[in-house]
């Protein structure tokens, strides 16, 4: 279906400006869509009202800056966060594989900082290694109280979950971790611990769970809730 015009036009969602591209076509509803590179395309007929347009992408504008972050994640233009706060990628020559939060910057040292890929696998490696370092270091922190009530020393494993951000085995004594918890806050991250922890008291989500774990982490409703959030900027 041929294009009648088409036009580029800009809207503001929640403070970030959104560029997307307006075609006129002979079609009868308003229709968007999203490139894999990030880019916005919507098609409407010509009689229907620019504004109408811009509220249309506008009530879509959640969705659409999700879309534009992982296109960038993709590129290898931006790291999702680090202990709860939003960081950009920067990729520099450096003499060995080197990566390091510097401010609101995550530094990555390459031989070939040009090359998305290895860029890609060495922000992989070093979340999974600061996920690593800072869930042993809530589960050292926590499981004193734990061990009181008879709960074994379990083994501590990481690996990339896109499901969940924890798993526990009680008859295997294996607690997992998702290898991108580094991404959420401290506080989010003890959660995490405690929740596995407390599943050696409580097979199940159960009225008792929930009362055990609230022994460790009160708050738990609000932390759980920043995890949902988060969960659904990077794995969505």
């Amino acid at each position: 279906m041929k294009a009648v015009s088409t036009q580029t036009r800009t809207v503001r969602i929640g403070g970030e400006t959104l560029v997307y591209t307006l075609e006129r076509k002979r079609v009868k509803n308003i229709n968007l869509r999203v490139k894999r590179d990030g880019s916005v395309c919507v098609s409407a007929a010509s009689w229907v009202p620019p504004r109408v347009i811009d509220g249309f992408v506008l009530s879509r504008g959640a969705f659409l800056l999700r879309a534009r972050a992982q296109a960038e994640n993709r590129r290898g233009g931006a790291a999702p966060r680090y202990l709860g706060r939003p960081l950009r990628l920067v990729p520099e020559k450096g003499p060995r594989a080197c990566v390091r939060p510097d401010g609101a910057q995550l530094r990555v040292a390459l031989r070939t900082p040009d090359d998305a890929e290895s860029v890609r696998r060495a922000v992989e490696r070093w979340y999974r290694a600061e996920s690593e370092r800072l869930c042993l270091q809530a589960f050292e922190r926590l499981y004193p109280q734990f061990a009181a009530l008879g709960v074994p020393r379990p083994e501590i494993r990481m690996r990339a979950m896109r499901s969940a951000w924890g798993n526990c085995r009680p008859a295997r004594r294996v607690v997992t971790f998702n290898s991108m918890l580094a991404a959420a806050d401290e506080a989010c991250i003890e959660y995490v611990v405690a929740h596995e922890l407390t599943h050696f008291l409580h097979a199940d989500h159960s009225p008792a769970f929930y009362a055990a774990l609230a022994r460790v982490v009160p708050d738990w409703k609000a932390r759980r809730a920043r995890l949902k959030k988060l969960a659904s900027e990077l794995f969505s």
